[in-house]
Order: structure tokens, then sequence, then C-alpha cells
């Protein structure tokens, strides 16, 4: 199953694009998706931050934040979300500014096809999960080389569900420090 998350000021283009990946009738198919929206992306930053996210979708022109400020917190939150950049807009400078700080996989203008939009949406999970597969594979060589210890294995494995738990930071008295 893909956790995907959806992200546009415009109910109907969330809508449409929630029933297009749920659709297994229009080809390609994704595989059990479970897809959650939002029409904020305030709200849909405190989602990410608490849910496991493998796809980020975000409309690049919102009125709270641009998608590429969206997607680049969203990189911070969930490192290994993928993400996609929508836009009716010709903003060159915004896009490549997406690009290269939120490290979006994919840029998707509107109006899309259906078909192009669910292959692109296919491709890009389909080479997140080969990073992530590499990077695991990668670790087991470092670990059987004694590069890297399995203690640092898990605390990498325990970040990657729950970004920012390794990262506690503690009072004089021993108290837990929460961030505001």
């Amino acid at each position: 199953m893909s956790n995907l998350l959806i992200v546009d000021d415009e109910p109907n283009v969330l809508n449409a694009l929630r029933r297009l990946c749920q659709n297994s009738a229009i080809l390609p198919a994704l595989p059990d998706p479970s897809v959650t929206t939002f029409t904020s992306p305030l709200a849909a930053l405190k989602h990410v931050a608490d849910h496991k996210v493998d796809l980020v979708i975000s409309d690049y022109r919102m009125p709270d934040m641009d998608g590429a400020v969206f997607l680049t917190r969203v990189k911070e939150l969930r490192p290994d979300a993928a993400r996609i950049i929508l836009s009716a807009c010709t903003d060159m400078d915004g896009i490549i500014r997406a690009i290269n700080h939120a490290g979006i996989f994919r840029f998707v203008s509107k109006p899309w096809s259906d078909h192009d939009l669910k292959a692109s949406i296919i491709d890009v999970l389909a080479h997140r999960n080969l990073l992530l597969e590499n990077r695991r594979l990668a670790d087991e060589v470092r670990s059987q080389r004694g590069v890297i210890s399995r203690q640092q294995l898990e605390l990498e494995r325990l970040e990657m569900e729950s970004p920012g738990i390794t990262q506690v930071r503690w009072s004089e008295d021993g108290g837990v420090l929460l961030q505001d």
C-alpha cells in the first residue's frame, strides 16, 4: 500500500485527483493507494509530521504558501517521501526553485493527462522504493564491513519512521525539552 498525500487549494481538483488515484479502471492502476487530501498546506504539514507518507503531490500556487516552500518543508520532515508538483502557471523560476530546493521528483502541468499522471506516480514511487532499497543494502554492507554499527542502523531506522525521535533535547534535571 502506498500512502499518498495530495494538497491543492481547490477542492474540485483534490476530488478529481483522489478519484483518479483510487480508480483502478483508469490504467495504469495504482496498487492499493491510501489517499489523504488537504486544501491547506499548513494542515498538510501537521499531518506529514505525524504520519508516514510515501508520495506528496502539491499544487504550486496556493494562498498560504506556494508548493515549492511546502514541498521543501515536507522534505525536511520526511526526506524519504517522494514529491510531485502540479502547476498551470509558467513561473519557471519558482518551478526551478521547487526542483532544486524541494527535491521534487516530477513536474506535471495542469491540465494533466490521467494516464500520464498515474504513470508518473507509479514511476516516482518505484524510483523512491529503489532509493530506499539501495540505502538499506549499502547500510547492510557497511555494517558487515564494520563501518556502521548495528546501533547506528537502528537509530537511522527509528529516525526514518519517526523523524526527530533521535534528536531529543534534555534539560539539566533530566527532563525532555519540547520545541514550540
